[in-house]
């Protein structure tokens, strides 16, 4: 359905569309008249100007009125009906401009029926032209304008539905993610009962705090770096609870860096990555480091271990890091990547998302 906005605009292009095409008919119809010679061009242009103003006004004014009538019409019948009133406004409009040329005096040789009947041939011709033309542009152009606005709302339906589609598979992997960390965390604190409650009771205490702030980041989406680095150490210190001096880790990210924006939980899953599988199971533990800076208008991150390092290939579908890849993809598309290498012995992990402070 064509907005009142879009009718309102097509009124007003109406308007001087008519305009412009009377003017130019005027032109075309002194410019003939020169070529044929005998006539004054100033006279003829003058009486040209007056048929067209007054063809333009009664055209235009009564096409308006009539057009949703005819448009309802078959095909035939509206030809039908609008050929007869083409021909009725030129006989008006005839009589209307010899009227103001009489009054004016600009052809005093003539009488005002010699006028009429000398101009009525020439106005019914070039207003059936005009007429036919316009109403087949108008038609046209009414569908191009039903056709535009039809595929401008279909693709608004379609962002919208993208849009809801990414939401949902966001959610689904923060849903899968959470749990997963919620499982580890809770393993970390029931070793922690019997052995040391005290301990234990801080380390819930972390926690309450880490699902505080997991729930309100999942809401916004994107986290400050600084605030994703507070559950990066309250989740290794809860594994400290567990590893004690095996696992030690060091958090290097200077203050540009950390005012950017990243996915909540992304570099902790990296961590945890490194807990897992680079620090659990070694007797004698490991190191982490995590860092990042920023190139460009890119952020890096990176997840680095002394661990004996893996490549994209070991990457389980549907945990982890794939996880992250897959937040990454439905959040930044092509603009954001994990990769996966090796430095100083050791695996290193590097998330890249555009920056956003």
């Amino acid at each position: 359905m064509i907005s009142a906005e879009t009718l309102r605009r097509l009124r007003s292009t109406h308007w001087f569309r008519v305009g412009v095409v009377s003017a130019v008919g005027a032109l075309l119809f002194t410019a003939l008249f020169a070529l044929a010679g005998g006539v004054d061009i100033s006279v003829t242009l003058q009486s040209a100007l007056i048929h067209a103003s007054s063809m333009t006004a009664l055209v235009t004014l009564t096409m308006q009125r009539l057009r949703p009538r005819l448009q309802a019409c078959a095909g035939a019948l509206r030809w039908a009906l609008l050929v007869p009133t083409l021909l009725t406004l030129s006989v008006a409009g005839t009589l209307l401009a010899c009227g103001v040329i009489t009054v004016l005096g600009l052809r005093p040789q003539e009488l005002y029926w010699t006028c009429f009947r000398h101009d009525l041939s020439v106005n019914a011709l070039i207003t059936l032209t005009i007429g036919i033309s316009m109403s087949l542009y108008e038609t046209q152009r009414r569908r191009l304008d039903a056709v535009t606005l039809a595929l401008h709302e279909r693709e608004l339906e379609h962002e919208r539905a993208r849009k809801m589609a990414l939401e949902a598979r966001l959610a689904a992997l923060e849903a899968r993610l959470q749990p997963h960390f919620m499982f580890n965390t809770l393993n970390a604190i029931s070793a922690l009962i019997e052995e040391d409650p005290a301990q234990a009771e801080r380390t819930v205490e972390r926690l309450a705090a880490l699902l505080r702030f997991s729930l309100d980041a999942t809401e916004r989406g994107l986290v400050p770096l600084a605030h994703e680095l507070k559950i990066v150490a309250d989740y290794l210190e809860i594994e400290r609870t567990r590893f004690g001096e095996r696992l030690s880790y060091v958090l290097d990210v200077p203050a540009d860096a950390a005012a950017c924006e990243v996915p909540p939980l992304a570099v902790q899953t990296l961590v945890e990555n490194s807990v897992k599988h680079a620090i659990a199971p070694r007797p004698q533990g490991g190191r982490i480091r995590v860092e990042a800076d920023v190139a460009g208008a890119q952020l890096l991150v990176r997840v680095w271990d002394d661990g004996p390092g893996f490549t994209t290939a070991a990457i389980r579908p549907g945990h982890g890091l794939d996880n992250v890849q897959g937040r990454l993809a439905a959040r930044f598309g092509t603009a954001a990547g994990l990769t996966v290498g090796q430095r100083n012995g050791g695996a290193v992990v590097t998330l890249s998302l555009p920056t956003a402070r």
